[in-house]
């Protein structure tokens, strides 16, 4: 009695395909006249005939006859059914072991693998089947057929689809190609996937775009000093995320924050070192406050995913933080010290914020936390004295969440929030190891990296009116509660802005106004100019 392995036979002989139109017949009559996705989309459909009949007691379920033409006929009988008592063969658990042995093969390089129950015994008042599987034949990946050349490196694609060639078939990993092109903002799929079978090989049909991914951005800021003088302040940054068209990310930023106030920070990763699914990260952040302290820290990383669209993330960091002042004053009324600190972290994140700068609707998220020690340095031109009440050598610990999505309220119209939360533990947190918070990509219509926060929750929420698909009006609020070295718990800020994208880029305008301590300036206003380029 033949079974669904009969099926092999004729997706075996199908070459590049659209639509498959199908009838399925059920003991000669037919039950259903529909269209497929694909080849492999009508077999696992017949799959879960077979399952279902079988769950219910027809266990000599099996497929008859294949007739393909302009439409394929596919004959089935469920056989005659059977009832039966047992903890043993139970009908959940029936079910479950059915199902995991066709999962286990369909994504082990065997997409064709049929059950087949020969036989059923009856020991001892109960049934006891003899199921033997169909396994077909082991089907591997052929090379990727794509519509449009593209320039990115085929490894590079091929690693991040996990669709490698001579590697063991998955249906698993087929299904999820369009969730996994969301782990990059260098391609794009145009249209839905489509596979054939042919000599025991998968070839996957690819109609793939590249985008403008690496960008180049300058903003300018104007701040107002102590002294009531007007500085300007911004950023310069470098953002290539197809480095070599390798998939290979590098970021450099350098940053002036106030008057004599900098930070550089410098970003690589190198995907799927030696063709192994991890990719290795380095990172180095320079900060200097004024005259006050200098911070360096240096992290490693290893990313791997760990699902179609989230990615963990594991990192070593070392943070060192230097006194540039000595002036015993200013050091203790601010709680700055010397000291070197060692952590060990682990991060979730799922999608891109890019994708978010778009008329669309998504959600992207991180979650992470890392622990470690922290050893405070004695420097030799202050006073024994001063670390009299210091501990020396403490835990500490580090939370951090992040949640940004997108709705649409109108047709033109989207709702954007981003609410950001972080938290230090330690029993002797110095002032220069806190978080820096303020300015335009954290709470606008503050002076940039201004507060200093051991605790906070950030909401940055954004009313945006599109005129173009990356082109809008917008305007926003943002609020934060905090804990550190600030005057109050509650700062929001509010403004208005716009967002225009040209041919080679975006131009950006923001005007920005803060309150704190239930006080708002509008003499302090926040102006803010900037501009991507893309390429």
């Amino acid at each position: 009695m033949q079974r669904i392995f009969i099926l092999l036979f004729f997706i075996n002989g199908i070459g590049l395909h659209a639509q498959v139109p199908s009838q399925i017949f059920v003991d000669n009559e037919r039950k259903e006249n529909r269209s497929f996705k694909d080849t492999l989309d009508l077999v696992t459909h017949i799959r879960k005939y077979q399952i279902d009949w079988l769950d219910r007691g027809y266990f000599f379920t099996g497929v008859d006859s294949v007739n393909s033409g302009d439409t394929v006929n596919i004959y089935l009988h469920k056989g005659d059914k059977y009832t039966y008592k047992s903890s043993e063969l139970g009908r959940s658990r029936l079910h479950g072991k059915l199902k995991n042995v066709l999962i286990d093969h369909i994504n082990n390089g065997y997409p064709f693998a049929s059950i087949r129950l020969d036989s059923i015994q009856m020991v001892e008042s109960t049934l006891m089947p003899k199921v033997s599987i169909n396994t077909g034949p082991l089907i591997r990946y052929d090379s990727a057929f794509l519509f449009k050349d593209i320039t990115t490196d085929r490894g590079y694609m091929y690693k991040l689809l996990d669709i490698v060639p001579e590697d063991r078939f998955s249906e698993r990993n087929y299904r999820s190609i369009q969730k996994k092109m969301r782990r990059t903002s260098i391609l794009h799929l145009d249209r839905p996937t489509d596979i054939s079978f042919k000599n025991e090989k998968a070839t996957v049909f690819l109609d793939i775009s590249e985008n403008e991914s690496n960008s180049f951005q300058g903003v300018l800021g104007l701040q107002q000093v102590d002294a009531g003088n007007t500085v300007f302040v911004g950023n310069l940054a470098l953002d290539i995320q197809n480095l070599f068209k390798s998939g290979k990310q590098f970021q450099f930023t350098w940053e002036r924050f106030s008057a004599e106030s900098q930070q550089l920070d410098i970003y690589y990763k190198h995907p799927f070192i030696l063709e192994s699914s991890i990719s290795p990260s380095f990172n180095l952040n320079i900060l200097k406050q004024d005259t006050t302290f200098l911070t360096r820290t240096l992290a490693l990383g290893l990313y791997t995913y760990i699902s179609p669209s989230s990615e963990l993330h594991l990192e070593y960091e070392q943070t060192n933080g230097t006194l540039l002042s000595t002036d015993l004053s200013t050091i203790a009324n601010a709680g700055l010290a010397d000291f070197t600190r060692t952590t060990y972290g682990a991060r979730i994140s799922s999608g891109n914020i890019r994708t978010l700068q778009k008329l669309n609707e998504n959600v992207v998220w991180n979650a992470g936390m890392s622990l470690g020690n922290k050893k405070v340095n004695r420097n030799l031109n202050l006073p024994d004295v001063y670390y009299d009440s210091i501990d020396i050598e403490t835990e500490f610990y580090r939370l951090n969440a992040q949640i940004a999505y997108q709705v649409r309220i109108l047709r033109k119209q989207a709702f954007y929030n981003d609410i950001d939360v972080g938290m230090l533990i330690n029993d002797q947190l110095l002032t220069n190891e806190m978080y820096r918070r303020g300015g335009l990509q954290s709470l606008r219509g503050f002076n940039e990296r201004s507060i200093f926060a051991e605790k906070y929750l950030l909401s940055r929420s954004e009313f945006r009116s599109f005129f173009e698909e990356e082109s809008y009006l917008q305007v926003f609020y943002d609020q934060m509660l905090v804990t550190g070295k600030v005057h109050a718990n509650y700062l929001f800020g509010f403004g208005l802005g716009f967002a225009l994208a040209t041919s080679s880029g975006q131009f950006s305008f923001a005007l920005a106004v803060g309150n704190s301590g239930g006080q708002t300036s509008f003499s302090e206003i926040k102006v803010h100019f900037g501009y991507i380029s893309r390429f």
